[in-house]
């Protein structure tokens, strides 16, 4: 090629790098890559033209070009419809009981929530605490306490009565739960705790991870849920499931009243 034609060519290709620097990258790229393949024919040197190799040699970087921007188009096409499926998806959990991490339970009429506590080492002795909720959802007044009994390590189903140390029923709302546990060298050990809810919004987010909201008032993450089940009754009974089934591998956590 000779050194006026790489003028022209670089001329050209500022101009249509400015024509198109409000279009797609991929597009552009394909579009200039064609201009500048039809202005390179002509304006070749007569006595020097394009070799066989070289015409075909651009040519199928000009098809690369074209099947990339075919590939990008369906990718996005796919995303789109994934992320619709996701929030379809999300929708179905509406009205469903899920367990994600955190202390918070809620007690209404015809609704009890669960808890999983996991110890990772065997529980010598420790206590459960129950307390009411401010407005804004920080601890309130205690309303329960019991000591726990020895416990196996693993992740334990936890389910509070609704009762106060006097045995009163506690009226309906949010109630926050926590748990200590000391090892069999007296050592205090972390636990970790999920609790259930009842889905009552869907929030779409970037990517299809969308947000659950749950009656409580937490919003996780749509990914994040572990169990799904149909609400818990107060009596222990479900709706779509027989009575007493639980978590699998969990059991009753034991406690002693204080």
């Amino acid at each position: 090629m000779s050194y006026a034609t790489e003028n022209i060519l670089g001329s050209y290709e500022k101009a249509v790098s400015a024509a198109t620097s409000g279009t797609s990258r991929t597009a552009s790229d394909k579009d200039m890559f064609l201009k500048l393949l039809v202005a390179q024919l002509s304006h070749q040197d007569p006595l020097n033209p394009v070799e066989d190799k070289e015409f075909v040699a651009q040519l199928a970087q000009f098809t690369s070009v074209e099947e990339l921007q075919n590939i990008n188009k369906g990718i996005e096409s796919m995303n789109t419809s994934f992320n619709k499926q996701q929030i379809v998806n999300a929708a179905a959990f509406l009205g469903t009981q899920v367990s994600a991490k955190g202390d918070t339970i809620t007690r209404a009429d015809d609704y009890v929530s669960t808890m999983y506590v996991t110890y990772p080492q065997n529980v010598a002795s420790g206590t459960v605490k129950v307390y009411s909720t401010t407005a804004d959802g920080q601890p309130d007044k205690l309303v329960y306490s019991a000591n726990l009994s020895p416990t196996q390590a693993g992740t334990q189903q936890y389910v509070w009565s609704g009762l106060d140390n006097n045995g009163k029923t506690m009226a309906n709302g949010t109630y926050i739960v926590t748990f200590s546990a000391l090892n069999s060298a007296g050592e205090n050990m972390l636990v970790s705790t999920e609790s259930d809810g009842v889905v009552v919004a869907v929030e779409a987010a970037e990517g299809g991870n969308h947000y659950l909201y749950l009656n409580d008032g937490r919003k996780v993450r749509y990914t994040d849920v572990q169990v799904i089940a149909y609400p818990q009754k107060s009596d222990g009974s479900t709706d779509g499931k027989t009575d007493g089934e639980t978590k699998d591998g969990t059991t009753t956590t034991g406690e002693t009243t204080t």
